[in-house]
């Protein structure tokens, strides 16, 4: 089971997505950046805007959320 983030970077605009997974260790397809849980942060493939799902801002710079499993 995962999660698929999208976000459109608010420093440079980029629309990109961010995938994790969930209870076990997974490597996003589209940075390669590897998380053990869905709550790390990651970075936007353009200009390395920080984003970390634990700020309590998080889910309003989200434009969309998948769960997948």
């Amino acid at each position: 089971m995962g999660v698929i983030y999208r976000v459109k970077c608010e420093r440079c605009g980029v629309e990109f997505e961010h995938q994790v997974g969930v209870g076990f260790v997974y490597s996003c397809v589209g940075c390669g950046d590897i998380a053990a849980d869905e709550l790390a942060p990651f970075y936007c493939p353009s200009c390395n805007q920080r984003y970390n799902p634990r700020d309590k801002d998080f889910s309003h710079k989200l434009t969309g959320v998948t769960l997948w499993d």
